[in-house]
Parts: C-alpha cells; structure tokens; sequence
C-alpha cells in the first residue's frame, strides 16, 4: 500500500471497508488514543491515569477543574483527528452494509457507540442481488422451524422472546450486582439491544416494513416491563420514569434492526449483542463516575416577619393530608418536623411518610439562615406494585447531603423563605434522573414552604 492510497483509506470519504479492516482498525486507533491520554495526564501532573474502561462513559467533571479550558480544548484538539477518522471508515463500512449514511449518528451515542461498533465489525457484506439465490443454498436452519410465518404470531414470539432474554438480564445484573448502580448499559444498553434483537429475528422469513420493526421493538419493550412489574423486580412508578429514555432507544434498536434484518447470516447476531450489552455492564460498574452534586432551589414570599416565621422553620407541626395526586402514588411525602437543642449541633428531625431525616445544624443565624448536612434518610418512594418490594434503587442512588432555609426580610413585614437541598443522583444517564428528581424534590419543597406560609400567616 502507497502513500496515497494509506492517506486516502484513513481520510478520504470514498469507498468501502470490510469488517476485518474495520475492527481491526478501530481497536488500533483506540489503543492509540488511550496512549496519547495516558502521556497528556502525564503532562497535567493528573493524578490518575486512563483505563481503557474510561471511555466507556463520557466524562462531565470538567467544570470543576481549576482552569477547565486549559484542559478541555488540548483534549478536544487531541480527540478531533480520531472522530474524523472514526466516521469517516464507519460511513465506508456502512456503505459497504448499504445501510443510510446519516445512520453514523449512532457514532456519537454513549454506550450505543460500542454496541454499533460491534454490529459493524461482525456483519458480513451483503449484495440485494445474490440474497435470494445465498438464502436458498444456506438452507432451513432452526429459527425457520421455530418462528411462526404468520405477521401477528411471528411478532408476538419473538417480542416475547427477546423481552424474557431482557428481563433475564436485568434480574442477574441485579442479583450478581453488575447492574447495581443503574447506569448507562441498564437504561440504554439493554432497550437498544431489546429492539434490535427483535426486529431482527421478526424479520427472519421475509424483509418487513421499517413500521413494523419499530412497532416489535416497542411491543418488546412494553413485554419487558409487564415482566419486571409481574415478577416482582420493577414498580409502577420507576417503570413509568425510566419510559422516555427506553422507548426512543428501543424504537432506535428496531430501526438498526430493520437495517439488518433479512441478510444472508449464518447466526442472528441478537444473541452476541445482548452478551456484549452485559459485559459492558459489568465494566461499567468497575468505572461508574462521581455523581455531581446537584441542587434544587424553592421559594415562597410570606407575610410575616422573619422572626415568626423562624420559629416554623427549626420545626412545625403535622402538615394536612397532602392534596398533590404525586404523593398519592408512593413518593415520599414530609409529615412534620422536630429538632432537639438549639444552635449548631442541634439534630433537626424531618419526618416522612417513608422515615425520617436526621439532619445535623451547621448553621444557625437566627432568624436569617439555617443549614444542616443530612446523615440517615428514608427511602425517597414505596413503589406502587402489587406486591410488597423494595428494588435496590431505593437504596443511596438519591442522595440528599444538605440542605438550608435562607429568611430574607422585606417591605411590609414580609419575608422571602427559599429552600434548598443539595443531592446527589446515583442513576446514569445524570442529566435524564435529575430532571425527574427535580420535579419530585421541588414538590416536596412546595408542601413544606406553603405549610410553614400558613403557619407563619396565621394571627
């Protein structure tokens, strides 16, 4: 191979690549990138060195450096010239797959990008003119004895089939805790591979319409979670938040799927693609981040003033049956609050309908701000479920670490009561949990600052 034609493999945007260049390539410039990682943490005095599970997960903790520019744009800089060559031999391989161009997207996914990856180095090219005339020499294999060829059955089966195989995942991610801290593999990995794996076996006797395989996907997906509440592993409610996320990645399984379907393969690649989905889990698990620190603010403006409306802060009594149809499903719901002693050291009791909040003072500026860390709480829910189950979720993946009520005097004999609790989010992707943890813990801070409002307010 010439200069030219090595250049042009690696930047040229024309022609194909076959799997086993592919493969082969990806893997090379990967451990080339972890290398060049490894030498620049070297020149930043890190601490830490990459592993090569580092970039399993996108990193989010750039913001908190000292100077985060000086090391985000040397480390974009460094990454730019292998994303450009990443896609430039996957649109070459996808060309060579015949699948749509614009499918590289899947590039850029979190924990998608490896699953794609891998779909693309084991997929064999294949031309639509020998198809027939290379299914016809291959001969039955087991799946055209087992799958039914009618539309409806044949969907119903491997909709089934794949949401068991799903399930089956979930409950020894659980059990062998490689799943344990709900990450990427559990919310995206495995509804993708759910939705690919279907629509690909669905489309196994004949090439089905693009509608159709999304329609599998998500019937596989809407199985799976029937599954999950039937045996007792899911509830109601974490089911119905972990939906947004899980539908649009199973309806994407069942596109890439629809791409693959009816292709001369000697094995239904699903199998492997669910074993890879779980070993990746069990990466993850070996390289999960620091979760940030998030934080949601609340305020009320009380006619009263400050003084008064201290004394309902430190503590109050038991709040009216809460009216928000939220509480009504299992979220936890404050009830009334004590404290025992003054100043700072003293243990303030927050109490709710799932246990209590033990929360030390750290500051008491009667009557202006109280702060208070937060060393034991209760479960954040009770999952609404038909039987009596407790997921390992409940347990420190919603972390509240402090919180404080901060008075501020105004005009008229007023006061503006904002309230804020800092927490943590041990659930992947952050971003998508936080925005559900947000709505609930602002819900909360609306029960109690209204409640401390009417105490305040009354003559």
């Amino acid at each position: 191979m010439n200069l030219s034609m090595f250049l042009g493999f690696f930047f040229s945007w024309k022609g194909e690549i076959g799997r086993s260049a592919y493969a082969f390539t990806g893997i090379a410039l990967f451990l080339v990138k972890w290398n060049l990682d490894r030498l620049f943490s070297v020149f930043v005095h890190s601490e830490e060195y990459p592993t090569p599970f580092f970039y399993l997960l996108p990193e989010t903790d750039f913001i908190e450096l000292a100077d985060p520019l000086l090391i985000i744009l040397p480390v974009f800089a460094l990454a730019l010239p292998f994303i450009y060559v990443g896609i430039v031999l996957t649109v070459k391989r996808l060309r060579s797959l015949g699948w749509p161009i614009y499918s590289s997207i899947l590039f850029f996914v979190p924990f998608i990008n490896l699953l794609f990856f891998f779909l693309l180095s084991i997929l064999p090219k294949d031309s639509s003119s020998d198809r027939d005339e290379k299914k016809e020499e291959k001969g039955p294999s087991w799946l055209d004895r087992f799958l039914p060829k009618g539309q409806v059955a044949c969907a119903a089966l491997v909709a089934g089939l794949s949401a068991a195989l799903g399930t089956l995942f979930v409950f020894l991610s659980l059990l062998t805790q490689i799943g344990q801290d709900y990450g990427w593999g559990f919310f995206v990995g495995l509804p993708f591979a759910m939705g690919l794996g279907s629509a690909v076996t669905y489309g196994h006797h004949e090439k089905r319409k693009v509608w159709d395989c999304l329609g599998v996907a998500l019937l596989t997906l809407a199985f799976s979670f029937l599954l999950l509440l039937a045996l007792a592993i899911e509830g109601i409610i974490c089911l119905f938040m972990a939906a947004p996320i899980a539908l649009p990645l199973a309806a994407v399984g069942g596109w890439v799927g629809y791409l693959i379907q009816n292709r001369t393969l000697r094995h239904n690649p699903s199998l492997g693609l669910f074993f890879a989905t779980f070993l990746l889990m069990g990466f993850e698990k070996e390289i999960v981040p620091e979760a940030p620190l998030f934080s949601v603010r609340s305020e009320v403006i009380v006619k009263a003033p400050p003084e008064k409306v201290w004394i309902n802060v430190i503590s109050f009594s038991d709040l009216p049956p809460a009216k928000d149809w939220l509480f009504d499903l299992g979220i936890a719901c404050p009830t009334c609050a004590t404290i025992e002693g003054t100043g700072v050291g003293a243990i303030r009791h927050c109490n709710f309908t799932t246990g209590p909040f033990v929360e030390p003072i750290t500051v008491w500026d009667e009557p202006n701000i109280l702060a208070f860390d937060v060393t034991s709480q209760p479960p954040p829910m009770k999952e609404l479920s038909p039987y009596d189950i407790h997921p390992p979720h409940l347990d420190g993946h919603l972390e509240s670490k402090r919180g404080e009520f901060r008075l501020e005097r105004l005009d008229r004999g007023r006061t503006r009561l904002i309230g804020t609790t800092w927490y943590k989010h041990n659930m992947w992707p952050a971003f998508y949990w936080k925005a559900w943890s947000d709505l609930l813990i602002g819900r909360i801070h609306r029960r109690v600052l209204d409640h401390v409002k009417n105490l305040s307010e009354e003559d």
